[in-house]
């Protein structure tokens, strides 16, 4: 082996421990930097010579910089992701609504008992102005607050609907980087190009999306990553990025994919991560809140009307029905759909009110029917009261269990970052060492160069 040749040797020592210095630098860096995966500088011996029948090495190349990772980390990381987004997502609606059906002294709780408590004191004094005025008034102020209660649920629905659609731009444009960097990184490996950096990119970003709509991901034949919804529909192939559309209808904020030339109506079981638990509180769970508090309203208004009617007025008339509501127009839903929003008193002349079924001044036998309702187990075997109760108490649940769903999502979310961390996060530590090592490489491979330039001076002396 010639001494020119010892030269190549020892400068490739000194190129390999300087890339190696370059590459643990660079670790150190971003040693805070989110979704950054630890590089490792993979190095082979250069090929050897046969030189007077003797195989000598020729020092030493760089194989590779590939960056630590775990497949089925990032897998778990993803399905996390997606589960935390989830709940996080469903908590705001649901503690809003939380404290619309809350019971406190504000709420429908106690104009149901101030309403019926006015009958009992109208049961005292049939035929005075004043206890007939404040029926009136509590009358007004339950259907006040049953359409209030309505407006807040709507309030929400509209809430969840805007929320829906400040999001759809963001994660349409994540889609869009995915496969772009998909494109990039599959031209930076065919020219054998470290595209390291760009796929910590798209794996914080896939990452990003799974927590947006609970994108599952598998790699196709060219390495791109692929990504699509819950059931199946495609949000990245290769370096092609379907797209989220909106509009509305009825009311509501109507969610579409857009893959290729195919359009797909999406709800809450085709999708997961945020949108999942937005449209599931809309399309579920305020619809079975609004519909029992519909057959509240209309429960309350129907028999109270039934047993005014029956009665005979302070006018001596027959008397008339203290509630209005309006009859939903298609037939097959239920009969009280729109009871809460359409429930109003239908007069203001305490003298219509129908006390008794004579007409006698002292008749109070209507009142205490009425009275007497507020203690009857009419919905579901349960009295008004503790119907409503139910309702609320049921709410205080779901919002109970997805606070300790989104507590046990967010733990089991940095359990797997903590988990990838150790594979691909970087210890200061350990690259302390290394770098030592890498300049006590570099340091023998100068000296090695710097001997075998000695020898060379003297050879050329001779």
């Amino acid at each position: 082996m010639s001494l020119i040749s010892s030269l190549y040797t020892g400068a490739s020592g000194i190129y390999a421990n300087q890339t190696a210095v370059d590459v643990t630098g660079n670790n150190i860096s971003n040693v805070n930097t989110e979704g950054y995966s630890r590089e490792v500088i993979n190095l082979s011996s250069s090929s050897t010579i046969e030189q007077k029948g003797l195989l000598l090495g020729t020092g030493i190349s760089v194989a590779s910089v590939t960056r630590s990772g775990d497949t089925f980390i990032i897998k778990q990381l993803i399905a996390a992701a997606g589960q935390y987004g989830t709940y996080e997502a469903a908590s705001t609606p649901l503690s809003d609504l939380e404290q619309i059906v809350d019971i406190d002294e504000s709420g429908l709780a106690t104009d149901i008992d101030e309403f019926f408590d006015s009958w009992e004191e109208l049961s005292l004094n049939p035929s005075e102005s004043t206890e007939r005025q404040q029926v009136l008034a509590e009358a007004v102020d339950l259907a006040d607050k049953f359409n209030q209660l309505d407006q807040e649920l709507s309030d929400v629905v509209e809430s969840i609907n805007s929320s829906i659609e400040s999001r759809i731009p963001e994660v349409n444009s994540m889609l869009e980087q995915v496969a772009a960097l998909n494109q990039a990184i599959y031209q930076a490996e065919l020219a054998e190009k470290n595209a390291n950096t760009l796929e910590d990119s798209r794996d914080l970003l896939v990452q990003e999306i799974s927590e947006a709509c609970g994108a599952s991901s598998y790699i196709d034949e060219k390495g791109m990553v692929c990504l699509q919804l819950a059931n199946g529909l495609p949000l990245v192939a290769g370096n092609v990025a379907s797209s989220f559309t909106t509009e509305r209808s009825n009311g509501l904020t109507i969610l579409t994919l857009e893959a290729g030339h195919s359009s797909y109506s999406i709800e809450a079981d085709d999708i997961g991560g945020a949108f999942n638990g937005l449209l599931d509180v809309r399309d579920n769970v305020i619809p079975e809140v609004q519909d029992e508090i519909d057959r509240l309203a209309y429960e309350i208004a129907t028999a109270v009307n039934t047993l005014l009617t029956g009665g005979i007025d302070a006018n001596g008339d027959a008397g008339t029905e203290l509630f209005s509501l309006t009859a939903p127009t298609d037939p097959t839903v239920n009969a009280w759909e729109g009871a809460s929003a359409s429930i109003s008193v239908l007069f203001d002349d305490p003298q219509l009110l129908a006390a008794g079924t004579t007409g006698g001044s002292a008749d109070n036998s209507v009142c205490l029917d009425v009275v007497a309702l507020y203690n009857a187990e009419t919905i579901n075997g349960s009295t008004y009261s503790e119907e409503y109760a139910r309702i609320a108490a049921s709410v205080g649940q779901l919002v109970s269990s997805n606070e300790d769903k989104l507590l046990a999502s967010e733990d089991n979310l940095a359990e797997t970052l903590a988990n990838r961390d150790e594979i691909s996060g970087v210890s200061t530590d350990e690259e302390m060492l290394q770098l030592i090592q890498y300049q006590t490489g570099y340091e023998a491979a100068a000296s090695f160069l710097s001997t075998v330039k000695e020898m060379l001076d003297v050879m050329l002396e001779l």
